[in-house]
């Protein structure tokens, strides 16, 4: 009985240890990885598109902000936009996936879905692929072929 209360005591330590440090994203990473996958239920929704689990408030805020703004309503904490990472892969995000209309997602946009291919494929692959002209002069197209580039691997 000692020897249990021995190990349950260590194990408290060594989690806390491990996730006294951590953001809220990288605990929801450990536990994840501690719980085999269970805790991967909280995905987060946002005008019909799933953003992925384990979102904290920032990047929501962020998507939230971002799809206002393509919408026509801008909104962009631009503290921070340049300060934190996650608000600003959310507002990225919201802003590369919201329509004009409303709720079914932004990808339906044909010439960011081209970009985004084109950079995915750059990252993955030796050499770039990559429409010149369409990057220099159409602005959905580059955004998706750098958003493709930097999130594919």
């Amino acid at each position: 009985m000692k020897i249990s209360k021995f190990y349950l005591v260590l194990v408290s330590l060594f989690a806390a240890g491990i996730f006294g440090g951590c953001t809220a994203y990288e605990q929801a990473v450990v536990a994840n990885a501690l719980t085999g996958g269970v805790a991967n239920n909280d995905a987060y929704y946002y005008d019909g598109y799933n953003y992925g689990a384990n979102r904290d408030s920032y990047y929501r805020n962020g998507v939230q902000d971002g799809c206002s703004s393509k919408r026509g309503t801008w909104r962009k904490n631009t503290y921070q936009y340049n300060r934190n990472y996650s608000y600003r892969e959310g507002w990225n995000s919201g802003y590369n996936r919201c329509s004009y209309g409303g709720s079914g997602g932004g990808y339906g946009n044909t010439s960011y879905n081209n970009g985004y291919s084109d950079g995915c494929w750059s990252r993955r692959y030796v050499g770039t692929r990559k429409n010149t002209y369409q990057y220099n002069r159409n602005y959905s197209y580059r955004n998706g072929w750098n958003n493709g580039y930097s999130q594919c691997r």
